[in-house]
């Protein structure tokens, strides 16, 4: 077992008390089952690369895949990929292929308390072949550079709402990143849960900033659009970084996406929270964080005590038998949590593309202000006690 994770799975078993959810039943699924559901989704091009073959055309392939309890509420699922994986997408960005193979097993998975998923290419640690954060130069003061400041000391929480309209070098036109399902877009959905958390930190006291535009007017920017609906790497940008902060990647969608962990890092923000909604007709709220990003301690107390917290409000104001799908981690599969120098998590506070109950709460404003309120009490909680 590599040596980053060791401190990891001992950490597991202490933060899934924070986690209310029953263990799957044993014998429920299989890893030849589970391989069975990688190997039909990888049939299909994932989402926003439909215009390459599908993976296993284009020769990707499923090695192997281990499930292995680490705990009585955590297991750790192993899958091994062949090279061919690594240059799928032409840019070499593995991120889409690894999102719908984590897509394709929720359904097998269910609500866990922790589920550490661990991608290898050929045996080999998939971080290996990832980008790592640099340490940009940072707009504070250089003798304040490095030194971090807590939220008690006047730190910075960074709110990413996910996704946003983008720029698509190959159909050559502005759209949104996710499908408009029953009547609401995911990438609206998440800024508007982003902007009440928002309001939410900044009447506690607690500094807060957005990596999208955060006041829903009508300016319009390069889309068209409204500034708010785009996506970050175009706020990032008009900000003012420098351009390794807003230009990491081969198209504006993989920008996007690493622009926010960077921008964090280039504020000495002291934590992020990432605002998304899942997809995969399921149902619940699952909460992750990255083990190789070096803040993976931080990261799963901060993913434990916000998960504990969305749900229990959920359960408490709205729904009593809302789903907890548990934490979820992995070896660098997201970008979002993986370039962040500081603690980072990415909440999926609800399935889209479920009727009921998901995205009928997800129209609802109410239900909106108390994944914000909880989000809050969550980070007051993880800063001051």
């Amino acid at each position: 077992m590599p040596r980053p994770f060791r401190p990891l799975l001992l950490l597991v078993g202490t933060f899934a008390l924070f986690v209310a959810v029953s263990h799957a039943q044993p014998g429920t699924r299989t890893a030849e089952a589970l391989r069975s559901q990688i190997e039909r989704a990888l049939a299909d091009a994932p989402r926003n690369y439909e215009r390459l073959l599908s993976p296993q055309q284009a020769g990707v392939r499923v090695l192997d895949v281990d499930i292995r309890s680490t705990s009585p509420t955590s297991e750790t699922i192993a899958i091994d990929l062949s090279q061919r994986a690594l240059t799928y997408e032409p840019s070499g960005n593995i991120e889409p292929l690894l999102d719908r193979i984590i897509q394709a097993t929720a359904a097998s998975v269910g609500p866990m308390p922790v589920v550490d998923y661990r991608f290898t290419i050929e045996g080999l640690p998939v971080e290996q072949f990832l980008p790592r954060a640099a340490a940009p130069m940072s707009p504070r003061a250089p003798s304040t550079v490095g030194e971090r400041r807590s939220l008690a000391e006047g730190g910075t929480v960074l709110v990413s709402p996910g996704h946003g309209w983008y720029w698509d070098e190959v159909l050559g036109t502005w759209h949104l990143q996710r499908p408009r399902i029953n009547g609401i877009v995911e990438d609206n959905v998440n800024w508007d849960i982003a902007r009440y958390l928002r309001d939410e930190l900044l009447a506690a006291n607690v500094n807060t900033q957005m990596a999208r535009y955060q006041e829903r007017d009508e300016t319009v920017g390069p889309s068209g659009r409204s500034r708010w609906e785009e996506a970050a790497r175009y706020f990032i940008q008009a900000a003012g970084t420098p351009a390794e902060i807003w230009n990491l990647g081969v198209d504006d969608y993989a920008r996007d996406i690493n622009a926010r962990p960077l921008y964090a890092n280039w504020i000495d923000a002291a934590l992020v929270i990432a605002i998304h909604n899942n997809g995969g007709e399921e149902t619940g709220t699952e909460t992750w964080f990255d083990g190789t990003n070096g803040q993976q301690e931080e990261s799963l107390r901060l993913a434990g005590i916000v998960n504990r917290h969305v749900v229990s409000a959920i359960r408490a104001r709205y729904n009593a038998n809302w789903i907890d799908r548990g934490l979820r981690t992995c070896n660098g599969c997201k970008g979002e949590n993986r370039l962040a120098s500081r603690p980072a998590i990415i909440v999926e506070i609800a399935y889209m593309d479920t009727a009921s109950p998901d995205n009928d709460a997800l129209h609802d404003d109410a239900f909106k202000r108390i994944v914000a309120q909880a989000i809050r009490e969550s980070v007051q909680e993880w800063a001051y006690r």
